[in-house]
């Protein structure tokens, strides 16, 4: 099979993230790339990098503005050791 791709598609299966890609499968959202062997076996999409959101894990729920973090910066819990004297 044959499949085109363009300049931004992937060029590794969208699944196993391993074989090249070779099989195009479409869906209602699109086409997934996918290496022969997970298109047989019909495997999922492993994640989806631009959702609706357009950050992988980030939900509307997540989305507040206002204070961010903790609070002020802390050190680190094992800082490294100081700059030698020259």
């Amino acid at each position: 099979m044959t499949v085109t791709l363009s300049a931004t598609d992937v060029r590794v299966c969208e699944a196993c993230w391993t074989a090249p890609v070779t099989a195009a499968r479409r869906t209602a959202t699109g086409r997934d790339l996918l290496c022969e062997e997970c298109a047989e076996g019909n495997c999922p999409r492993r994640v989806d990098l631009f959702p609706p959101l357009g950050v992988y894990g980030l939900s509307a729920r997540r989305i507040e503005m206002g204070d961010h973090g903790s609070g002020a910066p802390k050190m680190p819990p094992n800082p490294a050791p100081g700059r030698p004297p020259v």
